[in-house]
């Protein structure tokens, strides 16, 4: 199978391309790369990047081309940017005219990776029924994006959405501003965790085993 990897560079996708290399796909990583290749297996001939902005819809268009299968990654995480009008049109404003462009160019399968902040803040513990509350940025481009994923759903374009738990765990494009992460990092670096509140529960998941789930997600019918 073809796949793309919107975001292929960066913290989770830099270690899901060589997941789904293991099982003989065809790995395409469209990126800004920003912050490099991610360290990506560029060795592997079936292992492609593709320096590309989201926003730019002749690159977009291009890149789709030939694909059998999107898992979109891409977006603007850090809460004190996704105010900026740059992060509001990546985390929202350009992705009706990504999938939109996907499902013309003919991709079968399509898997958005939303996340459980779409849910919001919550005394009780949520599950997929809850009524989604997104009451951040970040979160509210969430909920836009799956919002218009189901609306393109269709029995020739499959989709499936993911409200991944805060991912945690080493990568080749390492992330020291998530919870876990930063915890261990100050553990190691000062002897010390300083921890906000301590009271709120909030739910977390390895980076192998999201990208093992991607993976499951690439072979089901």
């Amino acid at each position: 199978m073809k796949i793309l990897v919107v975001g292929g560079c960066g913290y989770v996708g830099s270690m899901l391309c060589p997941h789904l290399l293991t099982e003989k796909h065809t790995v395409t990583a469209f990126d800004s790369m920003l912050f490099g290749d991610g360290g990506l297996p560029l060795e592997n001939a079936r292992m492609h990047i593709v320096k590309g902005d989201i926003r730019d819809r002749e690159a977009v268009e291009k890149v789709l081309k030939g694909q059998d299968a999107v898992i979109y990654l891409a977006g603007i995480t850090n809460n004190d940017i996704c105010d900026k009008p740059e992060a509001i049109f990546v985390n929202t404003t350009a992705f009706p005219t990504f999938i939109a462009a996907a499902k013309q160019a003919g991709v079968r399968r399509f898997v958005l990776a939303s996340s459980v902040a779409a849910y919001g803040s919550s005394t009780e513990d949520a599950t997929e029924d809850k009524k989604l509350y997104p009451t951040t940025k970040y979160a509210q481009g969430k909920h836009f994006c799956e919002t218009w994923t189901w609306l393109m759903k269709s029995s020739t374009f499959c989709v499936t959405i993911t409200r991944s738990a805060s991912v945690c765990g080493v990568s080749s494009r390492m992330r020291f501003d998530t919870t876990v992460n930063k915890m261990v990092h100050d553990a190691c670096k000062t002897g010390v965790i300083t921890v906000n509140g301590g009271e709120q529960k909030r739910s977390h998941i390895s980076i192998q085993d999201i990208c093992r789930a991607y993976k499951q997600l690439m072979i089901l019918p």
